[in-house]
């Protein structure tokens, strides 16, 4: 089965091969029955109380059944600071292609990398922020950073809802959006990613990152763990 984001990653179509003998097919979502076709499509609409973190097609009910995990990757990076001054990372580094985290100092940082993203943890000396490269001196990458406000949701919003500058706090959870810079730049598509980044530790020399990314379906706006 395949499964690829549309309507601008809000929904997600499924395509399946036949089974023999099949009349319908049954399409569930964490277990619980969404929709019966003929077709071998669907496409399951997402939205706020519509997010899955598996789904299932099964011919005749509950026979020759085939799945698809959307559960994001996760990581961890630890013990960054706020000042590049610091001798500590303040940087981190997602690399889409893995995914793989990586925390680094402002002198590592390459913009030109492909498939990648970067955004520094700042603060003024009032509040601290997620930066994307693009809003520092060294320039757009290839990934673009912009982050919702503090939010519980499982579906990541539309456009209009990021910035590539945000305050962030103590156990805030911010929701990403990649956007490629290279293809499609400016629009959500399935040249993007989309995730999440949970604040679980706040301090100028021992800030905690937990990052989750939608790596199973490129594009897909949903961040069900």
């Amino acid at each position: 089965m395949t499964a690829k984001a549309t309507n601008s990653g809000a929904d997600l179509l499924l395509v399946w091969a036949t089974v023999e003998g099949a009349s319908e097919y049954t399409i569930y979502g964490d277990g619980n029955e969404i929709a019966t076709t003929s077709d071998t499509s669907y496409t399951i609409s997402g939205g706020a109380n519509s997010v899955y973190a598996e789904v299932k097609v099964c011919a005749n009910g509950n026979e020759n059944c085939t799945s698809v995990d959307l559960r994001p990757w996760s990581g961890q990076v630890t013990n960054l600071c706020y000042s590049t001054e610091s001798g500590c990372p303040s940087w981190v580094k997602i690399d889409f292609g893995g995914p793989s985290l990586n925390a680094l100092q402002q002198a590592d940082v390459d913009p030109n990398a492909p498939n990648t993203g970067y955004f520094i943890i700042y603060s003024d000396g009032s509040v601290v922020q997620f930066q994307d490269a693009s809003e520092t001196s060294k320039g757009q990458a290839k990934m673009e950073l912009a982050f919702t406000d503090n939010t519980t949701s499982s579906f990541a919003p539309p456009s209009g809802s990021y910035n590539t500058i945000r305050d962030v706090s103590q156990d805030g959870t911010y929701i990403f959006w990649a956007d490629n810079t290279s293809t499609g730049y400016g629009n959500m598509d399935e040249n993007d990613y989309f995730g999440v980044v949970k604040v679980d530790n706040l301090s100028n020399t021992d800030t905690d990152l937990t990052i989750y990314v939608q790596d199973k379906v490129p594009g897909l706006r949903w961040l069900k763990k």
